[in-house]
Order: structure tokens, then sequence, then C-alpha cells
């Protein structure tokens, strides 16, 4: 069952409005973040401060960064610190795989039957979130390989234009249109990969073939859903920029934006993209409920 782009962003809408605890996985999801990311930051600065007392009063009184590396560096507890951080990116990481894979999985769910509930978050994410990190991290390996393979014919003039007096702009505009251009390109062509992981129940390395093989089928389609998204987005941003003239008011609309983004933007734009995923590629059943599907993690 195929629909057009607006019926799509009409349905999806209806959708959307009829089930707005979408929200709560994205308000979990900051809510972990944050929480996790405090916890790091405490828990990286015990080792420290035990182990070098100094460290606290010392490092306020720099200015120079590479004196306060050099204290770094000195300071004993630093492999520790840099081990708990490591595990806190990684916590960071996994809580945000896990409520993304939830709120799919709540998409999935509204878009069959017109309902959904916090108990398909756990589950789709329990299912899910591993399969998911593990598609983000193949896919950033990808991502950083070809940044680096961009950036190669253009690092000795990189370097000449860094250690240059007067640069020449030219290199550097260059690679920096190169990389975004690459970036957006990027994007859009791994844009269906955790909605292929998520509603068909894929590992990472089949929802990332299926996922593009989806794009390739789907070009203008992903391409339009993107832009809208896009487009939502930035219109946000730009009818809060006139209410951002002082520094407090530039504050409270930025908060509110981010608000908009998190209650309104991020839940209207899963059920978007899932029910493209699921009208184009057949997933979209008549009648009945969904059933139960097996997760492959290979």
């Amino acid at each position: 069952m195929n629909e057009d782009i607006g019926t799509l962003i009409r349905r999806g809408f209806e959708t959307w409005r009829g089930n707005l605890n979408l929200a709560v996985p994205f308000v979990l999801m900051i809510v972990a973040i944050m929480v996790l990311g405090v916890a790091m930051v405490f828990a990286a600065m015990y080792p420290l401060t035990t182990t070098s007392p100094e460290l606290l009063s010392t490092a306020g009184d720099l200015e120079d960064p590479e004196e306060l590396v050099n204290l770094l560096q000195g300071a004993s507890g630093l492999g520790l610190a840099a081990a708990i951080i490591l595990i806190g990116i990684l916590a960071m990481v996994l809580a945000g795989t896990f409520f993304t894979a939830g709120a799919i999985g709540m998409a999935k769910e509204a878009t069959v039957s017109g309902k959904t509930g916090l108990r398909e978050m756990w589950a789709s994410g329990r299912r899910h979130f591993i399969s998911l990190f593990l598609a983000e991290v193949v896919m950033m390996v990808v991502i950083l390989a070809g940044v680096l393979l961009l950036t190669l014919p253009f690092l000795s003039g990189l370097t000449g234009a860094l250690e240059a007096s007067e640069p020449e702009l030219g290199t550097l505009v260059l690679w920096g249109v190169l990389l975004i251009a690459f970036s957006l390109f990027v994007s859009i062509l791994l844009a269906m990969v955790p909605y292929a992981l998520v509603v068909e129940g894929l590992g990472p390395v089949a929802a990332i073939k299926v996922g593009v093989g989806f794009f390739r089928s789907n070009k203008m389609e992903v391409f339009l859903m993107w832009v809208v998204v896009m487009a939502v987005s930035v219109a946000i941003q730009f009818l809060a920029a006139p209410f951002s003239g002082s520094e407090a008011a530039s504050a409270v609309v930025s908060s509110l934006s981010g608000i908009v983004s998190i209650l309104i933007i991020s839940p209207l734009s899963t059920v978007w993209w899932t029910r493209l995923y699921m009208t184009r590629s057949g997933k979209m059943p008549e009648v009945g409920a969904l059933q139960d599907e097996g997760v492959k993690y290979l």
C-alpha cells in the first residue's frame, strides 16, 4: 500500500495526535543521558581528587591549556578516570539506542493499530537496542572512512593552509563543501536503517543493507521526507528568532525550541519515517495485530 507524501504526512500527523505518549521515549532519553552524564563527571573526578587533591585548586588558576594538560598528565588516577568516561559515554549511547528503538516500536504499533503504549517502548527497546547500537557503530566506521578518504587528497593543502600566516581559503572551502555534501548524502542514504531494523527485527548488517536498498528503490520519497523533517525543524528555529533579542530571552527561546523538538518534532518525524518505511516496503497489514518478530544479531 503506497501513499503519496501528502497523504503520508496527514495520516502520520493524525497518528501522532492520537498518541501523544510517543514523546515519552524522547523525554526519557534526555533524562537518562543527563543523569548518566552527571554521574560520569562525578565518578571520573573522584579518582583524580582523591589521589591528587590539589588538582582542583591548581587547575582553576591555570590559564594556559598546555599547563592544564601537563597537570592532568602528572595526576595519578588519570587512567581510571579515562576508563570511567569511556564507560559513561558507552552507557549514554546505549541509552539513546534503547529509547530510539522503543520510539520506533511505538510508532510502528500506532501506525498499524492506531494506538500504542509504553509497554511497547520497553519491549521494543529491549529487543532491538543492541542491534541498533551495533548498526550505528558500523555506520560510524563507514562515515569516518569516507571522511578520511575525502581528507587525504587535501591533506598537504590543509597542512600548508594551517601553517601559513595568510592561508589560502580555496582549499579549506572546497574541503568543507565536500564534507558537508558527503554528510548530507550519507544522512539521507542511511536514514531508513533504524526503521528497517526495528520494523523487521533485523540484525545490524542486514538492516544497513535493507535500509540502503530501500533508499535506492525510493530515492525521491526518502529525499522528500528528509526535506519535510528538516523544513519543520528549521521553521521552529526561524519562528523563534524574532523573540531572541536579549541574552535572557535567547536562553528562554532556546529552551522552548528544545522542548518543542523533544515533545513534537521528534515523535512526529519518527511516525512519518516509520509510516514511510512500512507503506513502501509492504509491511503495512490491512487487518490484524502485529506478530512478535524474532531478532537476529548478526
